[in-house]
């Protein structure tokens, strides 16, 4: 099986073409050698790189060279973010002296790790984040910063771009610490508008957390939808409580007015009281009046001595006329009184059936702005789901 083996002599001959061969991999990947005790070759791609193995790099104690050099076999190794800060694969294979006898090196072949979330991101990213109807960004992170990023056409945060420590992203650390889905409602001094907010970790084969998807979708509209509502609840609010301030005034108008309708009604009988009492006071002043006339007659028989009672009775008969004629200008007030009492007295009950409608109809309102209260609670509770 020597012939499979790699002497170390062979590898400036090998190492054009591994060159060559590393840019083939879709993903990337990173060929580089070493011998005893560091890197003499490396060659990595833009997309995946190995950091800290760059020419003269000394060997890592317990990494891939060390242990290939060690138990001079080939051997594959997967190794995690917190080695070369990424994740990856490794095939690694001793480079031996000419005779075979002694390792001198190792060659090292790294592939990169890649989560299928991770690898199928810039397929689906673009198409999901245009969906939205306000716009969104999705992102991917490993454990330390944002590893892949996406926003739409309408709607981008400048402040996050890949590179940046997982720090500027309000859920990621807690999600990583939860190991569950969150989501919240960030305000709009965060990035802007008002955005919701959604990050789920990340998990490679052995459940570990290897980093986190998130998803920012701005909610100006529902914002705005709810502060709509709220200013609509406000003023219905409002207006209820006027309305039923009018409706309590309206029943007390109503209630003042059939008072009065009461008293017109005992001012109308007490007016035709008087007018019978004044019809009384007629008949005692036509009397009155006969009696004086009567003594008149009396005083013109007796003459001269009869004379001054005459005076008496004529006095008599001057106060009952003039008692006749206060009784008829009475009697006319009254008439006009009793005619003013039922003009009233039908003005104030058109005024109460009116007054009655009005209090009705405010109670109608009344139930009315209620219910558009209680459409403006399920408008807000609506647009906290948008």
């Amino acid at each position: 099986m020597e012939q499979f083996k790699l002497r170390y002599s062979d590898w400036e001959y090998l190492a054009p073409l591994l060159a060559a061969i590393v840019d083939t991999y879709e993903q990337g990947a990173c060929f580089f050698a070493t011998d005893r005790e560091k890197v003499i070759f490396k060659k990595g791609t833009e997309k995946f790189d190995v950091p800290g193995t760059e020419v003269g790099t000394p060997n890592q104690a317990g990494g891939a060279t060390d242990q290939v050099m060690r138990d001079g076999k080939v051997k594959t190794i997967q190794f995690d973010a917190d080695v070369y800060g990424v994740r990856g694969n490794v095939l690694a294979g001793p480079l031996w002296s000419d005779d075979y006898n002694e390792v001198l090196g190792a060659w090292i072949l790294a592939t990169p790790r890649i989560h299928s979330l991770v690898a199928a991101f810039d397929s689906f990213a673009p198409l999901l984040v245009e969906m939205f109807p306000e716009g969104g960004m999705m992102y991917i992170t490993n454990l330390k910063q944002i590893i892949r990023r996406h926003v739409s056409t309408n709607f981008h945060i400048d402040n996050l771009q890949v590179g940046d420590p997982v720090d500027g992203l309000p859920l990621v650390r807690e999600v990583m610490d939860k190991r569950k889905q969150i989501s919240r409602e960030l305000p709009a001094e965060k990035y802007g508008v008002p955005v919701l907010a959604v990050a789920d970790p990340i998990m490679d084969e052995q459940g570990s957390i290897i980093g986190c998807f998130g998803l920012l979708i701005p909610k100006t509209m529902a914002a705005s939808v709810r502060e709509m509502s709220e200013n609509l609840g406000k003023g219905l609010t409002e207006v209820s409580a006027a309305m039923e301030e009018m409706t309590a005034s309206a029943s007390e108008v109503a209630h003042q007015q059939e008072l009065l309708n009461n008293e017109l009604d005992k001012v109308s009988k007490l007016a035709s009281e008087i007018n019978q009492v004044l019809v009384f006071i007629k008949e005692i002043a036509d009397e009155t009046k006969m009696l004086g006339l009567n003594a008149a007659i009396e005083a013109a028989r007796a003459g001269d001595t009869g004379r001054g009672f005459g005076v008496v009775a004529e006095e008599i008969r001057r106060l009952s006329d003039q008692s006749k004629e206060t009784v008829v200008e009475i009697r006319d007030l009254i008439q006009r009184i009793e005619e003013s009492i039922k003009a009233t007295l039908k003005s104030s009950a058109v005024t109460l059936e009116t007054t009655q409608q009005q209090a009705a109809a405010t109670e109608e309102v009344n139930a009315s702005t209620e219910e558009m209260t209680s459409l403006a609670e399920q408008l807000d509770h609506l647009a906290s789901e948008l």
